[in-house]
């Protein structure tokens, strides 16, 4: 199975936080949730994963004595189930790799907790995916999630490239194929936000300006502000994932219908240049 059963490792950090007297629930966190994922990513410490799984949503250790609840209620949902048999039958439609998945917690995702709470996350690597779930998420809701980063990681396979050799274009292209992809399976209900958040020729304006000149700059770290906006900066919030999708979405609506697998196999300048989003 593609779905490694996390909530074994889960049920270990909880016990492993209730009998020691006197706790370093990071340690403990880092060992028996983190440590297991050297198997995926053998090249990195496990420390350093596990920051970068927290800065995408991973829960907090101190919230280990919530962890056991979350738990049983996402079983109680068939959690694991649900995404194993979405998997597989994503795995089959787009002819895509044998990743694993993980899938955690989010950080203050236990039902009631507090109503600005964090209810879903992902991030894909061409090594594995992880999912953050909160307890309060419908089964649609969790299927078109991985549906956004399982496709990523078929994009991911396809181009092989390293995050430092990356350049904006491609960025751009994952995201937008992501979000696509829910759309063509699930329906525009399941869209994220970020779909309809600018008018087109605002946004427009905005690529002619800003991205257009920038499509090369390689380095996934460097991407940052052109995806998520930055305060302060001509580039407004989420615009670089408006842009990635809204070039996906007018390239299927002039070319289209595609073959379910075809989209995330075509370069990425063929896709903008096929958009309604000039290269010049």
């Amino acid at each position: 199975m593609s779905v490694v059963q996390t909530q074994k490792w889960l049920y270990e950090f909880v016990k492993e936080c209730k009998e020691k007297s006197i706790v370093d629930y990071a340690s403990v966190q880092c060992e028996t949730i983190c440590n297991p994922l050297k198997k995926a990513f053998p090249k990195v410490h496990s420390q350093a994963m596990q920051q970068e799984l927290l800065n995408h949503g991973l829960f907090d250790p101190f919230e280990w004595f919530k962890i056991e609840t979350v738990v049983e209620e996402m079983e109680k949902q068939n959690v694991w189930k649900i995404i194993e048999k979405e998997f597989q039958s994503l795995k089959k439609i787009w002819n895509g790799p044998n990743v694993p998945i993980y899938i955690f917690p989010i950080k203050r995702g236990l039902l009631g907790f507090r109503k600005d709470m964090h209810r879903k996350n992902g991030v894909a690597y061409k090594e594995a995916i992880f999912l953050f779930l909160s307890t309060d998420l419908s089964k649609e809701e969790i299927k078109a999630m991985l549906a956004h980063e399982y496709n990523h990681a078929c994009r991911l396979h396809f181009i092989n490239l390293s995050p430092e050799k990356t350049p904006l274009k491609e960025s751009l292209i994952i995201e937008g194929l992501g979000e696509y992809a829910v759309k063509d399976l699930y329906g525009e209900k399941l869209l994220a936000p970020w779909t309809n958040l600018y008018p087109f020729d605002q946004a427009l304006q905005i690529w002619k300006k800003h991205f257009l000149p920038s499509l090369s700059i390689k380095g996934l770290t460097n991407h940052h502000a052109f995806l998520y906006g930055q305060k302060g900066s001509p580039l407004p919030k989420w615009i670089g994932y408006y842009i990635g999708y809204q070039i996906i979405d007018t390239y299927q609506e002039q070319h289209g219908p595609f073959k379910k697998n075809e989209l995330y196999q075509k370069s990425a300048d063929t896709l903008i240049a096929g958009s309604k989003f000039p290269i010049k």
